[in-house]
This record gives structure tokens, C-alpha cells and sequence, in this order.
């Protein structure tokens, strides 16, 4: 999503807990993402954590007590991964679906019933993992971006009647 967002003209720096990319990363995306990060395009901090959401910026605390850093942000983009933790959507205020695991979004800008709250990639599908894949879900960038920047939201691609979300 990190790659998605910043080709659609977001600014993007990833804070990740590790010191280095995850090797379960798919090997067509890893070279792209490193290359990214090598040119500076997109920024990381690693063995590092959010440890909190301000209005206007991103305070980042360092592992081994390394100090925070206070990094400028209009928005921001929580990813958190393929098994994500539903916790902390709930702690800001969006609805949930108990049977399916679905938060409460539209299915066109994926904007959750949290103004100014996204979600993308497989958490839109709730519990069931299988619906949102790197093919279909690579998409969902460019939805959040148009939505944010009052763009035409670009329509869904037609992959499969098995991929389709």
C-alpha cells in the first residue's frame, strides 16, 4: 500500500518495529519498495514505533530508548498488515460488523464512518482474508488519494469474478 500511495502522489515514510524489510515481503514488490527507499522517495524508520497521533504530526519513539522524533504529517495511513488488529480502528470510533469483521466504510472512497479515517487492503475485508489480495487491493491508494485530493474516484479494475471486492 506504502508504494501505491506514494504513485499516487502521497508522501509516505514508513515507521516499522524491525530492522529491516519483512522477508515474507512478495518478491516482485521488495526490489521496487528498497529501490524507493534507496532514492529517498519514500522515507523508514526502523526498529521504531508510533507512539502517537498529533493533528498535524507523527511522534515516533525509537527502540532501546533511542528518543522520540516528531515527524510533520497532514495525514495518516496505518497499515497494519496482513493480520491486522482491529483494536485500534475500534478505538477511534469505527463501527465494526461482529459477524463479518467489516469496519463500517464506503466501498468506493474507503473512507470509514470516522471522517478522515481509511482503511485498505485486506482490513476492509474484515474476517475474511481471502477477498483482498496484493492484485485487487493495490488499487485501494488511488481510491483514499481521489477522495482526498476531491479528484473522480477511479473506478474498481476487473479482475476476476473470484478477485472482485
Amino acid at each position: 500500500a506504502a508504494l501505491d500511495l506514494w504513485r499516487s502522489g502521497a508522501r509516505v515514510t514508513l515507521v516499522h518495529f524491525g530492522p529491516t524489510f519483512d522477508k515474507r515481503i512478495k518478491p516482485w514488490v521488495l526490489p521496487d519498495f528498497e529501490n524507493r527507499v534507496k532514492e529517498g522517495s519514500i522515507g523508514v524508520r526502523w526498529n521504531a514505533r508510533v507512539a502517537a497521533i498529533e493533528p498535524a504530526a507523527v511522534r515516533v519513539t525509537a527502540s532501546g530508548g533511542k528518543g522520540d522524533e516528531r515527524l510533520a504529517a497532514s495525514l495518516v495511513y496505518v497499515m497494519t498488515g496482513f493480520a491486522p488488529n482491529m483494536t485500534l480502528l475500534r478505538d477511534v470510533g469505527v463501527p465494526i460488523d461482529a459477524e463479518t469483521g467489516v469496519p463500517a466504510h464506503d466501498p468506493e472512497t474507503l473512507e470509514t464512518a470516522v471522517p478522515g479515517v481509511f482503511v485498505a487492503g485486506v482490513v476492509a475485508a474484515g474476517f475474511d482474508a481471502n477477498k483482498v489480495f496484493i492484485e485487487n487491493g493495490r488499487y485501494h491508494g488511488d481510491r483514499i488519494v481521489a477522495r482526498l485530493t476531491g479528484r473522480p474516484v477511479p473506478p474498481a479494475p476487473k479482475l476476476s469474478a473470484e478477485l472482485d471486492t
